[in-house]
Parts: C-alpha cells; sequence; structure tokens
C-alpha cells in the first residue's frame, strides 16, 4: 500500500464490499435458514432411505427361508449330481 492510500481508496480499486453488521446479520440468517431447510430434506432422505432397508431385510428373510440357506453344505447322499452325468 502507498503512504497516502487509505483502505478505503485500496478497498475501492479492489471492488471490495464492505458488509454493514445488519447485512452481515441478513447474510448468516439466510444461510442459517438455508442449513436448516438443507437438514430437514436430508432428514426426510435418510428416514426414507432407513425405511427401505428395513422393507428389504424383511423381504430378505422372507426369501431366506422359502430357500434355506444357500451356503449350507449338504451331506454327500443328498447332493445330486450335475445334470451332464
Amino acid at each position: 500500500m502507498l503512504k497516502g492510500d487509505s483502505k478505503r481508496d485500496v478497498c475501492a480499486s479492489l471492488s471490495c464490499k464492505v458488509m454493514t453488521d445488519n447485512e452481515r446479520i441478513t447474510a448468516l440468517e439466510e444461510k442459517n435458514a438455508w442449513l436448516e431447510a438443507e437438514l430437514e430434506r436430508l432428514t426426510g432422505e435418510l428416514a426414507f432411505a432407513l425405511d427401505e432397508i428395513d422393507k428389504l431385510k424383511v423381504q430378505f428373510k422372507f426369501l431366506y427361508s422359502k430357500v434355506g440357506d444357500p451356503y449350507a453344505v449338504r451331506p454327500q447322499n443328498e447332493e445330486v449330481p450335475p445334470p451332464h452325468y
């Protein structure tokens, strides 16, 4: 900064905007309102996703009960030979 230059002159030359206290408060309130709305939206999405997970768990248990344990090993005498034999 050159001698004689004031902060206002430098700021004006750099297109700075000095916010008043009311402008800062308004900006913070707007940001806070947006964050609250976003939090509400994300909470709703999370609740929906958790409901879907619960539904899928019920469906999985039902299918698992119908099929049995797909990873269970049968005794050798119950094994069916492949169709190409």
